[in-house]
């Protein structure tokens, strides 16, 4: 028998809802000590470079399940971006079939990482005519850690812009930068 100890009150109306940036670094295994994890915050984690992706809208869902090894918690996000080109075809494929580590940042400034322990991935890429679609899914043993802010997290955002010529045509270097010329 499980025992309820707390009440819970009714909390205030005007929060936001929806994911407003999602931050991505491609997967790599970290060892537990190198983590500084509380049970629902995450404090502390080895230094990695993240890149922003601004989005139109994003939804993240999270559900626990339980078969013979235990329970686990499946996580899903998906990440909606208007306006195609070619060259964000070309970017938004590479991102499909590899694990990576996800950053997510909430429309109250709250982030939450998913696939912090074994990485997400994506399978499929769905355009449009007018957006791309990308869905992120992880199995994680536990529920997405929360962190009110990145400072102090050894997270590092990359400040990265596509640059593109004046006739809109597109120079990638073995860097994966792009460079303007006038």
């Amino acid at each position: 028998m499980v025992f309820i100890n707390s009440n819970r009150s009714l909390k205030c109306k005007k929060t936001l809802g929806g994911v407003k940036n999602a931050y991505l670094a491609p997967y790599k295994k970290v060892l537990r000590s190198q983590i500084i994890y509380n049970g629902k915050e995450l404090t502390q984690f080895p230094e990695t470079f993240i890149y922003k992706f601004e989005l139109v809208n994003g939804g993240f869902e999270q559900s626990q399940e339980e078969n013979d090894g235990g329970k686990f918690y499946n996580q899903r996000i998906t990440l909606n971006f208007n306006k195609i080109s070619i060259f964000d075809n070309i970017n938004f494929s590479k991102l499909l079939r590899k694990d990576y580590f996800l950053v997510l940042e909430d429309r109250n400034g709250n982030f939450f990482f998913m696939g912090f322990r074994n990485g997400a991935s994506c399978d499929k890429l769905d355009v449009n005519l007018t957006s791309y679609t990308l869905t992120f899914e992880a199995k994680e043993e536990e529920f997405a850690p929360y962190c009110s802010s990145l400072i102090g997290t050894d997270l590092v955002p990359v400040d990265y812009e596509n640059k593109i010529f004046e006739n809109e045509d597109n120079q990638i270097f073995e860097n994966d930068n792009n460079y303007i010329w006038h």
